[in-house]
């Protein structure tokens, strides 16, 4: 029996398509308030309190981008977590998130990582992101480590004052001692619609430090009173999905809780698309790329499409008939 994916494309800022987000926080609040006033829990250090900050950071096509403010790690001292839930058994974690960091300091130190809240050390990090000054003038560095021992950097150049994209790959794997962590920084312009096969840092992993039985929380952590580092958008999820849908098709008007595109099997994997839930005889049949090219456009009187032409990736289909206009996000393997 096929199994039948149902998307409902909406005209809004945010949608849950690969499955919902174990946590969302875009820092939509007011400017100038503590973020443990908003579902973060400090976890060590009492002063200098991590703030929400305005403007939020923005980053083309990604799903967390310009909404709401941002958080300000500017100071030293005080670190925040976020649960999403205590994940036990084997699987991937990724946190992504935006960045724009315009003072470090040379050493550089972590600002992001994974924790675990059962435990009562506040010392217990895993997946620790680092940032710091790069040897060349204007330039920083971005690190990554697994637990205890010192980071890796990498050998690419990043700009002061510009957002990227950080993706945190947490790879919860059976058995002892073995948990794996990576990560992936974009810039703009980069394709980030799918896994790359190459990370900017990592697989890491320390066999001489114990898994998180508990992998529960998102941290940001301040280090130094010098750091000026704004954090945006972040998500977590167990799977790789980064686009923002929405704002893909321009001009379409949001579509009602009776306006649906069935669409199956999603992803496509033999070149056919098949359409559950069109009556008409004849439809139009539009599909975009995820920057808004056109890619394919067609008469049918077939609910099944062929859209063998069109490479591996994300797009949205979008249907009419008779004065009805559908949309999905369809993926193709």
């Amino acid at each position: 029996m096929k199994k039948i994916y149902l998307f409902v494309f909406l005209g809004i800022s945010s949608l849950a398509f690969a499955g919902s987000p174990l946590l969302i926080e875009d820092f939509n609040y007011t400017a100038g308030d503590l973020i443990t006033a908003h579902g973060w829990s400090n976890h060590s250090g009492t002063t200098s309190p991590i703030l929400v900050t305005s403007p939020g950071l923005t980053f083309t096509g990604y799903v967390g981008s310009g909404i709401g403010l941002a958080a300000g790690l500017n100071n030293t001292s005080e670190k925040d977590n976020k649960q999403f839930g205590a994940q036990t058994s084997a699987c991937i974690i990724y946190a992504s998130f935006l960045v724009n960091c315009t003072v470090t300091v040379a050493a550089g130190d972590c600002f992001f990582h994974i924790w675990d809240n059962t435990l009562n050390s506040p010392t217990q990090f895993r997946g620790k992101v680092y940032l710091g000054n790069h040897a060349t003038a204007g330039k920083m560095k971005v690190g990554l480590a697994y637990s205890t021992t010192s980071p890796t950097y990498s050998a690419t150049e990043f700009n002061f004052g510009e957002t990227y994209l950080f993706v945190l790959k947490y790879n919860i794997i059976d058995g002892a001692l073995n948990d794996q962590v990576s990560l992936y920084v974009f810039k703009a312009g980069d394709s980030f619609i799918t896994e790359p096969s190459t990370t900017t840092l990592g697989p890491l992993s320390d066999g001489a430090v114990a898994d998180f039985a508990n992998p529960s929380s998102v941290a940001l952590r301040q280090f130094n009173a010098a750091q000026r580092i704004t954090v945006d958008g972040i998500r977590v999820r167990k799977e790789w999905d980064m686009i923002d849908d929405s704002n893909v098709v321009t001009g379409m008007s949001p579509l009602n809780e009776n306006q649906t595109l069935v669409c199956y099997p999603n992803p496509v994997t033999d070149g056919f698309v098949n359409l559950g839930n069109i009556a008409s005889t004849m439809k139009d049949v539009q599909i975009f790329d995820v920057v808004g090219k056109k890619v394919l456009t067609q008469q049918s009187i077939s609910n099944r499409l062929d859209v063998s032409a069109l490479n591996s990736g994300i797009y949205v289909l979008k249907v009419s008939a008779d004065n009805h206009t559908s949309s999905s996000r369809l993926v193709i393997k």
